[in-house]
């Protein structure tokens, strides 16, 4: 069985209840043997057309959630979809939708044949209920303070390039003016064709 869950309600709660009430559909019209096959899409039900909501929101009333059950499926077929309202479910409400469209499932067409399901075989239905879906909500990221920390990253890298180059600078500046002396010594350099090497660096 694949359920194909496609709103807010938990997928758990819905699949325990469409297996107890197959289960007891079974006990009653007998096994259904494609089980395996069959799937099941559960949607949210359309609200109230627009003009009604209009007509609600100019007189100042208050419009109470629809509570709107239907569904559809393929006559000797293994697919059925299942609508349920957004802001509550009801399971006996639920199971009786579902047992309409298995009746389809197993093969028949008329509604008047299907008929409904008696409350006493709905008294099982107390000991379920569906709750809403758990979604893990990401904390907003603030953008400005991301792009702050990432300039303070680049700093600190540039900082630590710097000081690396510095240490360089020093290192080959005490080379430089030790063969500066040695060849100053020798006569091999005259003072006036000395090189600052920062003058080089920056002009």
């Amino acid at each position: 069985m694949k359920i194909i869950n496609k709103t807010n309600w938990n997928t758990n709660d819905l699949r325990k209840i469409i297996i107890k009430a197959l289960n007891e559909d079974d006990r009653i019209e007998g096994k259904f043997t494609r089980r395996n096959k069959l799937e099941i899409t559960i949607k949210h039900s359309k609200g109230y057309p627009s003009w009604v909501v209009d007509s609600y929101k100019r007189n100042g009333k208050e419009l109470a959630p629809r509570q709107r059950y239907s569904g559809c499926a393929y006559l000797n077929g293994n697919r059925m979809r299942l609508c349920v309202p957004r802001e509550a479910f009801i399971v006996s409400q639920f199971v009786r939708l579902f047992t309409h469209e298995m009746s389809h499932i197993r093969g028949i067409r008329s509604h008047r044949l299907i008929g409904d399901v008696d409350s006493k075989d709905l008294e099982w239905t107390r000991n379920y209920s569906v709750g809403l879906e758990k979604t893990n909500v990401k904390p907003k990221v603030d953008l400005q303070i991301k792009r702050y920390e990432h300039v303070l990253a680049a700093l600190e890298i540039k900082k630590t390039q710097l000081k690396r180059l510095q240490n360089q600078i020093k290192k080959w500046t005490q080379k430089k003016n030790y063969y500066e002396n040695i060849l100053l010594a020798n006569g091999k350099l005259k003072e006036d064709k000395k090189i600052d090497v920062w003058d080089k660096i920056y002009h």
